[in-house]
């Protein structure tokens, strides 16, 4: 068992009830996450393409070359 000498818990409510409060405010800009996911996604896609495409034309000289 943990043999802690403070609970995370009690620390928290000590504190209120001395009024000793903290307010945390975050704020997300969703419209750049999902630009910068969406451009993550093209890049990923164009890659994979890219790739077979010129497995393919790589392919097509070898054998061209034979």
């Amino acid at each position: 068992m943990c043999k802690c000498k403070s609970n995370g818990l009690s620390g928290i409510k000590k504190a209120e009830e001395a009024g000793k409060t903290a307010n945390v405010m975050v704020s997300v800009d969703v419209t750049n996450i999902v630009k910068y996911l969406s451009l993550a996604g093209v890049a990923i896609v164009g890659i994979i393409f890219g790739v077979r495409y010129l497995s393919k034309t790589s392919k097509k000289t070898n054998e061209e070359e034979e």
